[in-house]
This record gives C-alpha cells, sequence and structure tokens, in this order.
C-alpha cells in the first residue's frame, strides 16, 4: 500500500482586486507503508549502533538504536549483564529503536538484545557496558537505644541481642530471635509498625536457625536444648506463635530447615558435621553428608528452587569460616558431595572475589533472594556480603559495613557501620533488606533501590 504525503502550503492570489487564501496541497512523495513497518527478518543480522543512556539505576529508559528489530516487542529480550534474572522490560519497538526500561539490581554489564524464537532467535550484544548505579540507603527500622526487651511502636520497642530473622510469605511480619541464648520470639509488624512478643521460653543454647515450613503456617527453630535433647522447636502460626511443639533427633543437632519445594526437614549433627533428612515413614534420621569436619558448628539456607542445600560453617570464629554447597536430588531424596562455595575453612578473613579467593568470617545466616541472588550477615567482618551464582562458581562482594569497622551510622550502605550483625531476611521483591545488627540492639533496613 501506497501512502502519499501531501503538504498543505498557503499562498495569496489576487482576483478581480481581492486577494484570496488559496490552499495549496503538493504531491510530494510516497512511501511504501510495509517497508516503514517491516518485520524482524531471521534471514538479516541483528544490528546494534548504540545505546543511551550509558548509566543509570532502576527505572532508567534504555533506547537501544539498530536495525532489524522489527515491531513486535513481545518476540524481544534485552538483557544487562547477561543475567536472565535481570531481564529489562521491553516497552515498545520501532524497527531502528528498542525501547526498554531497567529492572532494579541489574548490575554492571553488557547489554544484549535477544529477538525471535527457536531456529528464527538471534542475539546480539554491545562491546560497550552499561554502568549501574544502586540506589540504597541503611537505617534503623527500630531498637538500637539500649538493651531491652520492650514492646510497641517501632519508636518504643526495644531489642536484647537481636540473632535470627525471619520473614513471613506476605512481607509483613518479620520474626526476631534474641541472643545465643534464645529466650524470646519477637513478632515484627511492618505493616502497623508495631513489635510483641507472642512467646517467652526457658532459654535454649546455640540457637541456629529460623525458618517457615512448606506450608509457611509453622515456624521451626533450630536449638540445642540441652538435657531436654531437643532439635527443633515448632511454632503454629493457628496458635498465634505462643506455644511450642518439641522435636528431637538426638543430641548433637541446633539446626533445622525444610527444603522449601518437597518439604523435606534436614537437620544437623555438630559431633560428626554431618546432614541428616527426618524420614516420615520410619520416623529416623538419615545421613546424607558430611560438609565438615567433627565438633563443627553449621546452619543451612535453601536455594529458592530447593535444588540446592548450602551449609554455613559458623565453629569457632576466627577459625572456621565456608560454605558449602550440596546437590540435592527430589526423586532419590539424597544430597550429593559437598563442594567448596565461598572461603576456605580454617582461613578467615575478608576478601571480595569468586570462589576459593574469597574469604569471610563467621558467616551466622545467609537468604536467597528470588532473583536470584544471595546475601550472608559476615558477623565478625561486621558487613553483609552479597553472593552471585554461576553454576557452582560464587562472585562475593560486600553489600552493606565497613569490613573490620564495627560501629553504629546510617546512610550509604558501605559507609554505614554494623557491629557484629548476625541474622538477614530479603523481601519477595528484592527491595528490602532486614539485619539483625546484633551488638547494636537493633533491626536495620536496608533499601536495596
Amino acid at each position: 500500500m501506497k501512502i502519499c504525503n501531501l503538504p498543505a502550503i498557503r499562498a495569496l492570489f489576487t482576483r478581480g482586486g481581492e486577494e484570496m487564501l488559496v490552499l495549496l496541497l503538493l504531491l510530494s512523495g510516497c512511501s511504501d507503508e510495509s517497508s516503514e513497518r517491516a518485520a524482524y527478518d531471521p534471514r538479516k543480522p541483528i544490528v546494534l549502533e548504540s545505546f543511551s543512556p550509558h548509566e543509570g539505576g532502576v527505572g532508567t529508559q534504555l533506547i537501544i538504536r539498530g536495525e532489524n528489530f522489527g515491531y513486535d516487542a513481545s518476540k524481544i529480550r534485552v538483557r544487562i549483564a547477561n543475567n536472565e534474572n535481570r531481564e529489562a522490560r521491553v516497552i515498545s519497538a520501532k524497527g531502528n529503536r528498542i525501547y526498554a526500561i531497567v529492572p532494579a539490581r541489574a548490575d554492571t554489564g553488557h547489554v544484549t538484545v535477544t529477538i525471535g524464537e527457536g531456529d528464527e532467535m538471534q542475539e546480539a550484544s554491545f562491546e560497550e557496558e552499561f554502568l549501574y548505579e544502586f540506589k540504597s540507603n541503611l537505617s534503623t527500622l527500630c531498637g538500637g537505644s539500649r538493651l531491652e526487651d520492650v514492646d510497641g511502636s517501632f519508636k518504643e520497642a526495644q531489642f536484647s541481642r537481636p540473632m535470627r530473622l525471619a520473614l513471613d510469605d506476605e512481607n509483613k511480619i518479620l520474626f526476631v530471635l534474641e541472643s545465643d541464648n534464645f529466650k524470646a520470639l519477637r513478632m515484627v509488624d511492618l505493616i502497623n509498625q508495631t513489635v510483641t512478643t507472642p512467646w517467652r521460653g526457658p532459654g535454649f543454647n546455640n540457637v541456629r536457625t529460623v525458618s517457615f515450613g512448606l506450608t509457611r503456617d509453622t515456624l521451626l527453630i533450630g536449638v540445642e536444648g540441652g538435657s531436654q535433647n531437643l532439635s527443633t522447636i515448632f511454632l503454629l502460626r493457628s496458635d498465634g506463635f505462643v506455644r511450642q511443639k518439641n522435636y528431637s533427633v538426638g543430641s548433637g543437632s541446633n539446626a533445622s530447615i525444610v527444603n522449601p519445594v518437597d518439604g523435606e526437614l534436614f537437620v544437623n549433627n555438630y559431633y560428626n558435621g554431618s546432614v541428616l533428612r527426618y524420614d516420615r515413614e520410619s520416623e529416623t534420621s538419615i545421613e546424607l553428608a558430611r560438609p565438615f569436619k567433627q565438633n563443627t558448628d553449621f546452619s543451612f539456607c535453601w536455594s529458592i528452587d530447593g535444588k540446592y542445600l548450602y551449609a554455613l560453617c559458623i565453629d569457632n570464629p576466627g577459625s572456621h569460616s565456608a560454605i558449602m554447597r550440596m546437590e540435592y536430588d527430589f526423586e532419590t531424596k539424597t544430597l550429593g558431595e559437598p563442594a567448596q562455595w565461598v572461603g576456605v575453612d580454617g582461613q578467615p578473613g575478608y576478601q571480595d572475589g569468586v570462589g576459593d579467593e574469597t574469604r569471610i568470617n563467621a558467616p551466622y545466616q545467609m537468604c536467597a533472594s528470588r532473583q536470584g541472588d544471595y546475601f550472608l550477615a559476615d558477623t565478625w567482618n561486621h558487613c553483609i556480603r552479597r553472593i552471585v551464582d554461576n553454576k557452582g562458581q560464587a562472585t562475593v562482594t560486600t553489600y552493606a559495613g565497613v569490613p573490620n569497622s564495627p560501629g553504629y551510622t546510617e546512610g550509604d550502605p558501605l559507609q554505614a557501620q554494623l557491629q557484629f550483625p548476625t541474622g538477614i531476611a530479603i523481601s519477595d521483591d528484592g527491595t528490602v533488606l532486614y539485619v539483625a545488627d546484633k551488638e547494636n540492639n537493633r533491626i536495620v533496613k536496608i533499601t536495596v533501590e
């Protein structure tokens, strides 16, 4: 179909002594609409010319210029730093331009454009990198004034060495365990901005884990029950988390966690450094792996998809500091051989980097984000570390806190100071981190963007 442009030209003519305004239509040219709105042609290469801006944060509109993009935005994918979990939202395509929105925590890296599907798919990347600018802030959510258990509003509430954190699935309630000798469960209502204490107990030693069960209606707390020979305390949502139910697998266990996909229960045994799965049919615990040496205390963290179990060595800070990774087989319900993931056991310290070149010091709790990252409370380094996994290879960077410089400050996460952070949790959308800043007796909020 031919489309002709007919520009209007105003001209003055004189006829019979009268001036008349005449509108002239001139045929200026014709163009083929089909050529202007040409579809993506898989027989021709994608041509990338430029993108702008070259830096920005979440929400930045990215304009990509080139050729053979087509007009169907649904067939176009734009990634930054080639991260599958960081796809930019494509707004529209105009043949030689693509408009996209930079996602949260996209990271710095190459911009990659993929068009088409199957045999018709093509992919191309710019040589120049997009510089991602993080917009984060660290602030005190509640507590911090003094060492005391006080319920009330966020301004009134106080904590006594908050230790472990768990966030409910609706991101409304943050559960806080206080101190090594677990004596209280605190509930931080993020909507109404209040703190309450639904449960107080006799106190247990070496509390290592707090997490939810598969249906999110049960809170599991891994404890060392001493003479009571406990391994796990269950608190039910239906009871308002006020009455405990006990479970024991014998002495030597103080960490428990449920696989987020199939609901299997796993516990540790620090006497022999092993991981056990509780078998419901036989009502016995089956040893699956030994990620650490004998007499090593450690806790757990699952990947979001339940495919990998991570064991965090926290025994004797200053000597043992490493994280091991084990692949889980859903069919056989067994674990693969433990592989070193972050740090080196017996070599504590502070070092960002990749794999065994990294160093950590007392990794007390780690959480997995739905965006694919992990965040670690690196307790004796007084900071929060971010871990990005690429097929078993971990890249570690410092996310908040000043390494080896404890203190109490707020603001830019990399300049703000923490003092022995021991607990960590993240919102489902990955935009807010919560930290139990133990020796500052406060709960910290880090806005990721």
